[in-house]
Order: structure tokens, then sequence, then C-alpha cells
């Protein structure tokens, strides 16, 4: 597959859009690579933003400038990826990102991938350093692969074929009415990303994923955040040109589903011996029990009955279960003995907050936060 065009997605951010063109200038490109920046309109720095789209240089390919009066976050981000039919594939770049010199080498080798795999919806340029429930560190499981596959995308750099897009644009609306966990639904409005998730529980899909990011967020303030931060950045991959190796999805065990659990099957190849259990994981321990289907379950809450556990000492929490770790934090048990409420979640939360510090106990100033958020959501709940 030959390099797919490079698309810029830009709107109110001159200084962001500047500093991701100049990392483009410096990364690797092999051959003829276009770009096409979109600049969305109604923003009181359009004309900085104008200026600095038309100052950009690009020895590698055409450059093409396409302006909009205004599409809103969604509709641009649907026209950008309507650009595959033209282009073939294309990589989606939003204006506070900064690209690592091989990001264009990954994202044709993952759509390469992708394309052959057809349960691929497309690929990400990098992947988040946490889960999107509690907002703890999430650590795929490490299998020798240079990608992990996982049932939510990510936004910090996309990419995907003609059909890829193709299938995502033809099947999101049909797809909105599929049962996610109770977050989605408080997302803004204006988020394509609550049903692209939808989408991909819905057909069985996936995002493939780097484990070493090809591209970070700057954390620039922009339509959702109104001052800036550094909570998204990972580490951008440096070093010297390589062929990434990718394991298929049915051979790889890092296979995650909405909740950033491990599926069924890539959970039976890491663990054999858990290969004839009809079981869920839920070792976030925020999954609706109700919603359960199979008998057993594989979780960090307490249970009133287990019929395995082991310890939670070693990285990621799974590894506890291959390695035969002895302990209580995880359990192996039938959905209907997992403990609830109050109690029990203040149990599964100490667990993982104390997995999350690696046993360290928290500073004075750590507890002091834990206190006034515990109190804070006590009062929310009473309503005061």
């Amino acid at each position: 597959m030959s390099a797919p065009t490079i698309v810029v997605a830009a709107y109110a951010r001159p200084e962001s859009l500047h500093r991701l063109l100049a990392s483009l200038e410096r990364a690797q490109v092999l051959g003829s690579v276009d770009v096409v920046i979109s600049i969305d309109g109604g923003a009181d720095r359009h004309d900085e933003v104008r200026s600095v789209a038309h100052a950009f240089r690009w020895k590698h390919g055409t450059i093409e400038i396409i302006e909009h009066d205004h599409l809103g976050l969604v509709d641009h981000f649907h026209f950008c990826g309507d650009l595959t039919a033209r282009f073939g594939s294309v990589v989606l770049l939003e204006d506070d990102l900064v690209v690592g010199p091989h990001f264009l080498q990954w994202a044709t080798e993952a759509l390469t991938v992708g394309e052959a795999e057809q349960r691929v919806a497309g690929v990400c340029l990098s992947a988040p350093w946490f889960d999107g429930y509690r907002k703890l560190p999430f650590e795929p499981v490490i299998d020798g692969s240079d990608g992990f596959f996982a049932r939510v995308p990510w936004f910090h750099g996309m990419a995907w074929t003609e059909n890829m897009w193709a299938g995502y644009r033809s099947g999101v609306d049909a797809a909105a009415a599929a049962d996610l966990h109770g977050l989605f639904d408080q997302l803004d409005p204006d988020e394509w990303f609550p049903n692209a998730v939808r989408y991909l529980v819905a057909n069985s899909l996936y995002y493939l994923f780097p484990r070493a990011a090809q591209a970070t967020n700057t954390g620039a303030a922009g339509t959702h955040f109104s001052e800036a931060s550094d909570f998204f950045q990972v580490p951008l991959s440096m070093g010297a040109p390589r062929t990434f190796e990718i394991l298929a999805l049915d051979r790889a065990l890092g296979v995650y589903d909405d909740h950033l659990e491990l599926e069924p099957a890539a959970l039976a190849r890491l663990v054999p011996e858990l290969a004839e259990v009809d079981l869920t994981s839920d070792l976030l321990g925020v999954r609706d029990l109700s919603r359960i289907e199979t008998e057993f379950v594989l979780t960090i809450r307490p249970t009133r009955a287990a019929q395995q556990q082991w310890g939670a000492h070693f990285r990621p929490l799974v590894v506890n279960v291959a390695l035969g770790t002895e302990g209580n934090e995880i359990s192996l048990c039938r959905v209907r003995d997992v403990l609830t409420g109050r109690r029990a979640e203040r149990t599964t939360a100490a667990r993982l907050q104390s997995f999350a510090d690696r046993g360290r106990t928290p500073g004075l100033r750590t507890l002091s936060e834990r206190l006034v958020n515990e109190i804070s959501s006590r009062t929310d709940r009473r309503g005061i």
C-alpha cells in the first residue's frame, strides 16, 4: 500500500497548527505524499490560521488548502474522513498534535495489516495512557507485537482506507442503539466518538493502536477544553526507522473490548486454563453486572464466593492470573456472587488505586485530595 494522504484539520489555533506543520517537515517521508489542510471557519483567529497554512512549504508532494464557512467538529471530522474516497487512504491529524518521525510509516504499514484483517475499522497513531472509566493507567499486555487492538478509537491521529471509512459512514447510524457504558451518555452532543464506539461494538470491529506513540497531543485549549492541559500527552516514538511487526488479531494477546478489558479469546490465549470457562473480564470493576451474559466473571470486585483467586502484584493486572500470583484481590466467580453497593465499590476503588500507586502509601496532600473528592461525591449524592 502506498502512503496515505496527510489531512490536517485546523481551527482557531494558529500556534498549534504551526507546531504540527513543523513536526511534519521533520518527519521521514519516502516517495510522493500529498498534504491537505482543511480549515474550518467561524473562529476569531481564522485569518491567522489561514496565514500559517498558506506559509507552509512541503517538498514531498502537493499542498491543498480547503476552507469552510463553518462545519463544526463532527461535520469537519466527517469531511476529512470522506477524503478517503478521493485519495484511497488518509491519515488525519488535528491541529493540536505533534507527529513523530515515523508516523507515516506506521500509518502505511498498519493500514495494510488492517485491510487484510477486515475486522479493523481504522488505525490510531497513539494510545491512551489511561482508561476512560476510572482514569487509571492503562497498560496493554505485551505480546511482542508493535500494535494492539481495541474496540474504541483514539482521536490523537487516525487513519483509514476508503473501505474502512465507507463501512463507518454507512453503518454508524444503524449502530446508534448499541449498548455502551453510561459514561458515554455524558459526553457532549457535538462528539462523534460515542457513535463511533457503538459502530465498533455493533459490528465486532477494532482499531489498531501502536504501542509506541507516533503522535502526541500537545494539550492546547480548544472546543472542549477551555485551558491547556498536559493530561493527554504520551511519550513520542523517536529513534531509527524500522519495519513494524504486528500480530494478527487471532494471535494477539492485546485485544480489548469497549471497556478496555481483554476479549475472551485473547484472555484464553494468555491463560489457557480459562479457555473453557464462560466468563467476562471485569478487572476495572465498572461493568454493569446486569448486562453480563456469561456465567462467570473475572473481577477486581469483592465477592461472596470465589471459584479461584489471585493477587494484584504484577502489571498489568491480568498477568497475575497468568502467573498464578497468590492473593485475593482478583476473583473468578459467578456473576451473581459479585458484591455491590458502596462498601464494595470502596473496596474495588481502593484495590485499583493501590495497584496504580504501586503499593506506596499516598502523601498527605494526596490523602486530603481524596477526602475532598469523597466528601464532594457524597454531597452530590445527597443533592446538597
